[in-house]
């Protein structure tokens, strides 16, 4: 396998692994959106990774409304995410 092929195969899983994420926060957001039980273990994994993978963004704004919290802090992780995937696959494209 040559270097080129190698970095393109690279490049692919990272985009494909910040795109999980990103859908993963997604997720959370309709769930929440949704009214979805706070109950169900489905509802409650994925919060629970939700909340691991927005760090620094998941109190980063306080609004009257919970679901515009949650909307306006986990959209940005998620586009945060979707950036700095979109730079390091690029630059795995682009390097020499």
């Amino acid at each position: 396998m040559d270097e080129r092929s190698r970095r393109s195969g690279f490049a692919h899983f990272v985009s494909a692994l910040f795109a999980v994420i990103a859908v993963i926060l997604i997720v959370h957001i309709l769930l929440v959106f949704a009214d979805a039980s706070a109950t169900s273990t489905i509802v409650k994994d994925v919060g629970d990774m939700a909340a691991k993978l927005a760090w620094g963004f998941k109190s980063l704004f306080t609004f009257d409304s919970a679901k515009l919290t949650v909307f306006v802090d986990y959209g940005l992780a998620a586009l945060a995410y979707l950036l700095v995937g979109g730079i390091v696959v690029r630059l795995f494209r682009t390097a020499v």
